[in-house]
């Protein structure tokens, strides 16, 4: 090799390995597709969560600020965090607020590579106990089911300071499961296509509803305290399996960890050291002592299966109620004992957002009737009007739990449970087994899941009717309608508005007239 053409040789070898090295080190393109958000707000702190969109599976580093004032000439708080391909590039931060910001409406905002992602509006509880304070809550909201117009309704809400959402977030079918019929006309079909299992898969299903407009529209405006249900999951999940896991789906120990993954990634939540033991409580004033549970994935023990009580169509009613009775466990005892040590007379209200129905709910007499066609029809007609509980997945499941339940919770001043689950909307006073009054239950309507009303078409009204009049503790049904519910709470009282649209199945709807209930403090309800 002579000498010139080696040191071509070299030049030629020097410039493209530069080439390769530029090209390496080249910001590939990043963006904020899914907005915003806050949420587990403390008296002093907050969780900020935005993720970026990477096809680079590098760590990329984010800014981000808290002013006081949208132009952001104002730094309340600001520093630096970093999006993880580990971690699916999300980002939390536990921003802290200072003390003179506390209750007040704060902006917050993420910075990377020259771009910045929408602006989001958050806030701390308050630390003295104010005049009122809003807090809205929601459940069930199934993206290939409808439209997500409530969603959009609670962000415009002026007067919500706070929301609860109480499980279902996602749902885990694929594209020819649950309530999908009219998805591919409205444009809401899911990714992935298949039922999700793995990391990815739940990864991709939370992009598919995080990619909403009128949910990243909540999201950026309010501060939300969430909780799972089984649908973050998969239906009807209890500690150690689910109705809807199958041998064929691997081992459920490891479809629950990849949810769990996910939602600690996707959701605007506190990290935890034991990520499954998500029941934590916060404090507005000495107003109200909010409590969040987990009824459905830490401590529930295996739903009775009313099936295995039926032989040739015909229910062994006895046996049944007899096994009912029997110990099982829903909070658990570790979660019950929280729930005692939180318990504080100091407080004028004491709230639990969790999932389930808790007063008891029997099937009315109207089920014996031919006209309410069902495939269950010939359980109904035999359990109608018979003051023995039909959905052992409910709390009715667990009657001793809610015994022990409301014993624990005597201690406080007021409660109202609140619960979501059922896609109905529901008002009920609460009595224990003695017909002593333990405190108040609301019941969510869906976002968008189908209700009852769905199904029974022009007789939902009349069997609104017949639940009330079969349960003495039900004061009110309503299942025709999607909405959410927001309360408005004050030292004596706490006025209940239920919040419905007129349809999920268009982006062109009306908000119906409110249905609304005074809660007098440690009162029952009396129309």
């Amino acid at each position: 090799m002579n000498r010139r053409f080696f040191i071509k040789s070299l030049v030629f070898f020097l410039s493209s390995l530069s080439l390769k090295v530029f090209s390496l080190n080249k910001k590939e393109p990043i963006s904020f597709d899914f907005s915003v958000a806050s949420g587990d707000p403390t008296n002093s702190q907050v969780i900020l969560w935005t993720k970026l969109t990477s096809n680079n599976p590098i760590e990329i580093d984010v800014e981000w600020e808290v002013s006081n004032d949208t132009s952001f000439k104002s730094i309340i708080n600001s520093g630096t965090s970093v999006a993880k391909p580990i971690n699916n590039h999300t980002v939390k931060v536990d921003a802290e607020i200072p003390i003179e910001f506390n209750g007040q409406t704060v902006y917050y905002r993420f910075k990377s590579q020259g771009l910045i992602s929408d602006v989001g509006t958050t806030s701390t509880l308050p630390l003295r106990n104010p005049e009122k304070f809003n807090i809205a809550f929601c459940s069930c909201s199934n993206y290939p089911a409808g439209y997500f117009n409530a969603y959009k309704e609670m962000a415009m809400d002026k007067d919500v300071d706070l929301v609860l959402h109480l499980g279902d977030y996602l749902y885990e079918y694929s594209r020819k499961g649950y309530a999908s019929s009219g998805a591919k006309e409205m444009g809401r079909v899911v990714n992935p296509p298949n039922e999700i299992v793995s990391l990815d898969d739940y990864r991709q299903r939370y992009a598919t509803y995080r990619s909403d407009k009128d949910l990243q529209h909540l999201h950026k405006s309010k501060p939300m305290i969430a909780v799972w249900d089984d649908h973050e999951i998969t239906n009807d999940t209890w500690k150690e399996g689910a109705q809807n896991h199958n041998e064929n789906e691997g081992l459920f120990e490891d479809r629950k960890d990849n949810a769990i993954r996910a939602y600690y990634e996707w959701m605007p939540i506190r990290e935890k050291q034991e990520r499954d033991k998500i029941w934590r409580n916060f404090s507005i004033g000495n107003l109200v002592n909010l409590m969040m549970l987990d009824t459905r994935l830490y401590g529930r023990e295996k739903q009775l299966q009313i099936n295995s009580y039926i032989k040739d169509k015909v229910l062994d009613k006895e046996k049944y109620k007899q096994d009912l009775q029997k110990p099982r466990d829903l909070l658990g005892k570790e979660q019950l004992q929280w729930v005692s040590k939180r318990i504080d007379k100091e407080y004028r209200w004491s709230i639990f957002g969790q999932q389930l129905l808790i007063g008891p709910k029997y099937l009315p007499r109207i089920f014996k009737s031919d006209k309410l066609d069902s495939s269950r029809s010939y359980l109904s007609k035999q359990l109608a009007g018979e003051k023995v509980p039909i959905n052992t997945d409910q709390w009715d499941g667990y009657p001793l739990e809610r015994e022990k339940f409301y014993e624990v919770i005597s201690q406080s001043q007021s409660n109202v449970i609140l619960a979501g689950d059922s896609h109905n909307a529901w008002f009920s006073n609460l009595y224990d087994e003695k017909n002593e009054f333990k405190g108040i239950e609301v019941g969510a309507p869906a976002i968008s899941s189908p209700s009852l009303g769905d199904s029974l078409g022009e007789l939902t009204e009349v069997v609104e009717k017949a639940f009330v009049d079969e349960n003495k503790d039900l004061m009110w049904m309503n299942a025709r309608h999607k909405g959410y519910v927001s309360m408005n709470i004050k030292e004596e009282y706490i006025d209940v508005s239920f919040k419905f649209i007129s349809t999920v199945k268009s982006q062109q709807y009306d908000l119906l007239e409110p249905y609304q209930f005074r809660v007098e403090h440690n009162k029952p309800y009396s129309a």
